[in-house]
């Protein structure tokens, strides 16, 4: 699993999934021109974790 943080705010660590040819948060939460950046660090973004659907239904 990928994790990371996404745009400015670095405190919510989200499950970072493929959306074309970049990594994107599971539940959506993030502006197109928002950069993800790959982090090890336990998930605790808890949209990211109550989705149990597949990634790909996840994204809003």
């Amino acid at each position: 699993m990928r994790t990371g943080t996404v745009g400015r705010d670095v405190l919510t660590v989200h499950e970072l999934i493929w959306a074309g040819d970049a990594l994107r948060p599971r539940c959506g939460d993030a502006g197109l021109e928002d950069e993800a950046v790959e982090w090890r660090r336990s998930v605790n973004c808890p949209e990211c974790l109550r989705c149990t659907l597949p990634p790909s239904a996840c994204l809003r």
